[in-house]
């Protein structure tokens, strides 16, 4: 099983790991499950000061463990900590986050459509929500969250993860070959394909369109193109040297307009683009602000 171990460049003193109190580490999943899962994260931070962050979307949802302290969301009307194990749904505006206590987080991060694969229900029910394992699964939730949280090694968590999902979809419907082949063409573009477009090669109307994207994924074509846009940016954007220029970057992935760039940034992820490359990152939309 390959693992990938991600440590910010900042976090890097005379050639060597000290003072390092961050990383992240990203795990494929098995093969046979690939189609369902699109890779696991783990997420350690052993600073025990209080901690804000931003998590804003990348178009999928997910399933979460945490292993020490939960984070705690705030928004304008309630202040919530977050329970030991949940899944979540398609974000469509970003969310701060509170840490109190040291971070180890284990989230499965599922491809575009995998949560209504396991569960059944249209995604777009799911937006900006978060459902306990044992609310959404019953009692086959709560095994699996108490197999996870018990086990001491990975592999051996991840063994629990996929045997659980590998169970449910042996009961549920996969997305038909008009979404699949939608996601494969706004991949291969990454995300430089407009919906007029995907209906000249796919043989569907626009409004069909739109009602599989909200029951498979949980947005629209339009929506869900745009967040797949913008990742392919900011991918791009970490492996650039810190005199690159961002306009530049930003033309490369189809941004044409940097004052249009900057609004999005904003509404999206609340900072603007300078800010984001400068900022320590845990993961690519989960960041310390």
């Amino acid at each position: 099983m390959l693992l990938v171990l991600f440590v910010p460049p900042n976090y890097i003193k005379n050639g060597n790991f000290t003072n390092v109190n961050r990383f992240v580490m990203q795990i494929p999943p098995s093969p046979h499950l690939a189609h369902i899962i699109k890779h696991y994260l783990i997420l350690e931070n052993n600073c025990t000061k209080q901690v804000n962050y931003r998590l804003f979307s990348d178009g999928n949802p997910g399933m979460v463990f945490y292993f020490k302290t939960p984070l705690i969301q705030q928004t304008a009307a309630q202040i919530s900590i977050h329970p030991n194990s949940f899944v979540y749904g398609q974000l469509t505006q970003y969310k701060d986050l509170l840490s109190t206590g040291e971070l180890n987080i284990l989230v499965v991060v599922f491809q575009s459509y995998g949560l209504h694969a396991l569960s059944g229900i249209a995604a777009v029910d799911l937006n900006d929500g978060l459902i306990k394992l044992n609310e959404l699964f019953k009692r086959e939730g709560s095994d699996l969250e108490d197999q996870v949280l018990n086990e001491t090694g990975i592999r051996s968590k991840i063994e629990h993860i996929e045997s659980f999902v590998s169970k449910k979809l042996a009961s549920v419907q996969c997305p038909d070959k008009i979404i699949t082949g939608a996601l494969k063409l706004i991949d291969s573009h990454k995300g430089n394909i407009s919906v007029s477009q995907l209906l000249n090669i796919l043989p569907i109307t626009e409004k069909q369109l739109e009602r599989r994207f909200n029951q498979y994924i949980g947005i629209g074509p339009k929506r869900f193109t745009a967040i797949m846009k913008l990742q392919y940016f900011l991918k791009n954007l970490q492996r650039q040297s810190s005199d690159t220029k961002i306009a530049d970057v930003a033309y490369e992935n189809g941004y044409y307009d940097q004052a249009h760039l900057n609004n999005y940034f904003k509404k999206n992820i609340g900072i603007t683009p300078s800010a984001y490359k400068a900022n320590n990152l845990l993961a690519i939309n989960f960041m310390q602000v």
